[in-house]
């Protein structure tokens, strides 16, 4: 509608103020029509009065013009006498009917002549521009009607007048409305303002909330914690992918550089013996691996940090395990891994396969890499009240008690670690923790290596495996 103010301010303003017109209009028109009416119900209640006396009336009417054939056009005199006494000055008229013509009048000279009445009863009559109520009944003698008349343009101009003013009255509360409420709603729409200001001063380098957090009015403090809330998800995943975009490249720069200069090797030396150029194709299908890991876990990372995840589902802890350590001793065949798992009831979970797939298996893989040649890893499933608790441990040397923390940062790699990596496996699992409402500690297992123990609330009801699950 084109018709509309743009501004919200203006369409308030436009709103309240014809809804104002409209009302005090009706009001003030209500209570016109109901003066009007009381007036013109006064006017017939009064001439109804009259045509009570009509027979008395009739007889000073006969008196006054002499004879009962006295003419259509008589005046009435001057009101010398008794009944014109009582007519001066009151606007009205009487006239007595006879035949279809007035044969006597008397009381306030019209300034037109005044038709006959046709019919008894009430009726309205303008005539020279004059408006008058007149009431007809006919008499019980002489076959007379008798016809009271009653000037109403004083009703007439106080119907005009009282419009008149209901207009003023409305004009001026239109007037007045759209003022005030013109005023009012720049402080009620402040807060509104104050968002709009704090949105064109967004920065996507800036962090934490940018727009001001209003309590009053409730509207714009949801808005404004809704605004807020979405502005931090973007924010994160702005970081996401910024922080996706720098690790891939400082990591992947050495390994490209790497598999460069292994290509230009053996474009430049076509003649390289057989085992120099298989150890050469097999150091680029090596780095050609740890990129691919790499990338997966970045991708796999940046997900995480943006909240790209599906829907929880219902997931048998044990099950998962039997699975995945199943598959780590085909990856690792040197390494020899024994799960024990609490047998008493199953242990469920709420959140995603995958995900804790992956946590479980990057923490099975470590723990072959980082821990004794040909040795051995424990893997314990226990749950301790309303948590269900993964155990991994190790015999290798293990991480120094201050620089636990510090491994579940990315592309942090332990002191005396032997293996190559990329330094994402725990980080990997310590998000994985947070994605599930829960936690990663990192200790000393009882072979002397490392334990690492991913803590998950345990689910809670009935539900069938395999179901979403609705918060």
């Amino acid at each position: 509608m084109r018709w509309l103010p743009r501004s919200l301010r203006s369409r308030i303003t436009a709103a309240v103020a014809v809804l104002v017109t409209v009302v005090v209009a009706l009001a003030g028109l209500v209570i016109v029509a109901r003066i009007d009416h009381r007036d013109r119900t006064d006017v017939d209640r009064q001439l109804a009065a009259r045509v009570e006396k009509g027979d008395q009336d009739a007889e000073k009417l006969l008196d006054q013009s002499g004879h009962p054939d006295a003419g259509d056009s008589g005046d009435g005199g001057d009101g010398g006498d008794d009944y014109g006494g009582l007519l001066a000055g009151s606007q009205s008229l009487v006239r007595l009917i006879s035949g279809g013509k007035v044969v006597a009048q008397h009381g306030e000279t019209p300034t037109a002549p005044l038709p006959p009445p046709t019919r008894d009863g009430y009726r309205t009559v303008d005539a020279g521009g004059q408006t008058w109520r007149s009431l007809t009944r006919p008499l019980d003698t002489g076959g007379y009607r008798l016809e009271v008349l009653q000037d109403i343009d004083p009703i007439e101009r106080r119907l005009a007048d009282n419009t008149a003013i209901v207009a003023a009255v409305t004009l001026f509360a239109a007037l007045a409305t759209a003022g005030g409420v013109w005023l009012l709603t720049r402080i009620i729409l402040q807060p509104l303002e104050r968002l709009r200001t704090g949105a064109l001063a967004i920065s996507a380098d800036t962090a934490g909330p940018q727009l001001p957090a209003a309590e009053r009015p409730q509207e714009v403090a949801d808005l404004s914690r809704a605004l807020n809330g979405m502005l931090d998800q973007l924010r994160t995943s702005m970081e996401s992918t910024r922080r996706f975009t720098a690790d891939a490249g400082h990591e992947l720069r050495t390994p490209l550089t790497s598999i460069g200069v292994t290509l230009e090797t053996l474009q430049r030396n076509p003649d390289l013996p057989t085992a120099q150029r298989a150890r050469a194709l097999e150091a680029m299908s090596a780095e050609h691996r740890r990129i691919t890991a790499l990338l997966t876990g970045l991708q796999t990372l940046a997900r995480g940090d943006a909240h790209a995840l599906p829907e929880r589902t219902r997931v048998v802890v044990g099950e998962l395990l039997d699975t995945a350590v199943a598959q780590a001793a085909r990856r690792h065949p040197t390494t020899t891994y024994r799960l024990s798992a609490d047998a008493s009831t199953p242990l469920r979970v709420d959140g995603w396969p995958v995900g804790l797939r992956l946590a479980v298996d990057n923490l099975l893989d470590n723990a072959a890499l980082h821990g004794r040649p040909g040795g051995d890893v424990e893997v314990r499933l226990t749950r301790d009240a309303g948590t269900v608790r993964i155990g991994v441990g190790d015999d290798g040397p293990g991480i120094p008690a201050g620089q636990r923390h510090a491994m579940t940062e990315r592309f942090t790699r332990g002191t005396r670690t032997r293996s190559p990596g990329s330094g994402l496996g725990l980080a990997l699992v310590d998000q994985q923790a947070h994605l599930h409402h829960g936690t990663l500690r990192l200790g000393e297992s009882p072979a002397g290596g490392l334990e690492a123990t991913l803590a998950l609330p345990a689910a809670e009801g009935e539900e069938r495996l395999g179901e979403p699950i609705r918060d």
